[in-house]
């Protein structure tokens, strides 16, 4: 089952505390932004590093979740004939895991997906925490 594996618990957890963060975050960059009028240049740097981390991130997220992929496809098409086998060999159960397998590989492809947001808000709260 899905929520069951320590994996998804763990992507669980890490997406539940990149949403918590993020309101903080955006309350602390509208905060400098309204409080440094006169800093024409700090508000242009945090501008400017707002659009930088979300672009990197974004190529980030893309680039891990295609390489987790094309990995992931391996890996079931791995199982799949190994399970091919067992069930030619008169093992008719084979298949009974391939569904948590699929579960597995697809918590691989999420996290892999998120991570890059999750370390780019996490470096921004202490940042802004200082």
């Amino acid at each position: 089952m899905l929520m069951n594996s320590v994996s998804a618990v763990n992507l669980q957890q890490k997406t539940m505390m990149m949403c918590a963060a993020v309101p903080q975050i955006v309350a602390s960059r509208v905060w400098m932004l309204a409080t440094s009028p006169m800093n024409p240049t700090l508000q242009q740097k945090e501008i400017f590093t707002m659009v930088e981390e979300k672009q990197k991130a974004f190529v980030d997220s893309i680039s891990d979740i295609n390489l987790q992929i094309m990995s992931s496809q391996s890996v079931l098409l791995n199982k799949w004939m190994s399970s091919c086998q067992r069930f030619m060999l008169g093992h008719y159960h084979a298949f009974n895991s391939f569904e948590n397998d699929i579960d597995e590989e697809t918590i691989k492809i999420l996290d892999k997906g998120i991570s890059p947001y999750a370390a780019t808000v996490k470096v921004n709260q202490k940042r802004l925490n200082r």
